[in-house]
């Protein structure tokens, strides 16, 4: 009952958003179109982009596989670091001394890798596509892609970052323990696993940053593919009178 409560609020909110979208649209239409025309037709496409397009698109993607191909190297440490140092597996028992539970280090470890998976198709799929004709069954958008990754580790590392303050806050809260003891037993927890976790953070946070910019890159990418087209429009409309 309560997941298809979620799924109601879910579809009611999509259908919501479409209505007010399209309204949106209608009601600014010519502002948009405005907006589209002149993105497509200025001095900059014309003198700098039109003339240089296939350099552009050359170089745009050199440089967006190699920030995808940093980023799952990072996601990859990410991966690794909370599989091998974070889950403790001792004789028969799990430990997860990080998070406080299992469960939330497991969390961790296969969002990171669904997260390093999509990223590698990605990547494999966009360079690919240079070379063969892929089947259509197999190519997806690149933006997709990326927006779903950037989600993705957005919302795990909130969950994850919540649940790490909240363990560290009750765990080693003022007034818990004497000081003394609370200062011995943050230094033992440090000494576990500090540099790890540090280590984590620190990968995590580039991670989201090399993301969030191939997005940017791809955005560029397919308003350089908007440019082409309006490019060969002109082109054959020249033809043709």
């Amino acid at each position: 009952m309560i997941g298809q409560s979620i799924l109601n609020t879910v579809v009611e909110y999509k259908e919501l958003s479409i209505v007010t979208l399209k309204s949106y649209v209608a009601k600014n239409e010519p502002k948009i179109k405005n907006f589209v025309d002149h993105a497509f037709n200025n001095n900059i496409v014309k003198l700098f982009i039109e003339p240089n397009l296939e350099t552009i698109e050359y170089w745009t993607n050199r440089i967006k596989w190699t920030v995808e191909l940093v980023e799952i190297l990072y996601a990859m440490e990410v991966f690794g670091t909370i599989y091998d140092k974070l889950r403790w597996k001792i004789v028969d028992h799990t430990f997860c001394i990080w998070l406080g539970a299992v469960a939330k280090c497991d969390y961790g470890i296969h969002m990171s890798f669904l997260g390093l998976m999509v990223a590698l198709y990605s990547i494999s799929m966009s360079i690919s596509m240079q070379i063969v004709q892929l089947p259509a069954s197999m190519v997806f958008g690149e933006l997709d892609l990326n927006a779903f990754r950037l989600g993705l580790w957005y919302a795990t590392s909130h969950n994850l970052y919540y649940w790490f303050d909240k363990k560290i806050n009750l765990k080693y809260a003022l007034g818990r323990h004497r000081p003394r003891d609370r200062a011995e037993k943050m230094h033992y927890y440090d000494q576990m696993i500090g540099a790890d976790t540090r280590y984590v953070i620190l990968c995590w946070n580039r991670v989201l940053r090399f993301v969030t910019l191939n997005l940017f890159i791809r955005i560029f990418g397919v308003y350089l593919d908007n440019v082409k087209k309006n490019l060969e429009y002109k082109r054959s409309k020249k033809n043709n009178n």
